[in-house]
């Protein structure tokens, strides 16, 4: 069970569609400048997205379905996915590497690699609330939920309801946040409510979390 004390994450946006390339902000920095130069040369682009891997989105089109290019720029900054191009997106190192860097860009990946237990394991360690994103068989995978709740208890919401009345998987989502009770299972929400209450009231702040709970409640 979680420790007696306030782990409520600090608020993180959820709502960032990364397949829109309008929220993928066009480079204007000096990596940028020096990619739209030289756009045709390798030594070049590869030099700029390693700086910025976002500066792949000047590169001429050869080089965006150039692999070691696009390895650069994912490495680096793992939202230049969306600038692949040649069935780089289908690739599964390079997908790798892009959602070792943000967790969100598996939405990026080709569907075949959203099914990938090995991508959507990468991706929820680095930002668990990207579960979302991953196959609906894999939200109802122990392991890729526990890793998802693990670096962020409020993943569980998009895990499968089998997984969400699982007690190693609800436990570890409350050992990272007590916001995750908003999405455990009923039974399994009873019994940490009532530990949590006598915990609270013994501190004084039970009318507090109450409240809090309520209004996670009704989001």
């Amino acid at each position: 069970m979680a420790e007696n004390k306030d782990k409520l994450n600090a608020a993180v946006p959820e709502d960032e569609d990364l397949t829109d390339p309008k929220q993928v902000l066009e480079l204007w920095g000096q990596a940028g400048l020096d990619v739209k130069k030289n756009f045709e040369s390798k030594s070049d682009v590869q030099s700029g997205v390693a700086q910025d891997g976002r500066a792949l989105l000047h590169a001429a089109d050869d080089l965006k379905q150039d692999r070691d290019v696009v390895l650069s720029a994912v490495r680096k900054d793992g939202t230049a996915l969306i600038f692949a191009e040649g069935g780089l997106k289908g690739d599964k190192d390079v997908v790798l590497s892009a959602v070792s860097s943000n967790g969100d860009c598996i939405q990026l990946a080709e569907n075949q690699l959203k099914e990938d237990k090995d991508v959507a394991i990468a991706a929820v360690r680095q930002r668990g609330m990207s579960l979302r994103y991953v196959a609906d068989a894999l939200k109802d995978d122990r392991d890729v939920v526990l890793a998802a709740v693990k670096q962020n208890g409020r993943a569980l919401r998009h895990a499968s309801d089998r997984l969400r009345a699982d007690p190693d998987v609800t436990n570890a989502a409350m050992d990272n946040t007590y916001e995750a009770l908003a999405y455990v299972d009923a039974e399994l929400k009873e019994e940490w409510e009532d530990m949590l209450t006598g915990t609270w009231r013994a501190q004084g702040l039970h009318h507090e979390r109450r409240k809090k709970q309520a209004e996670l409640m009704s989001k």
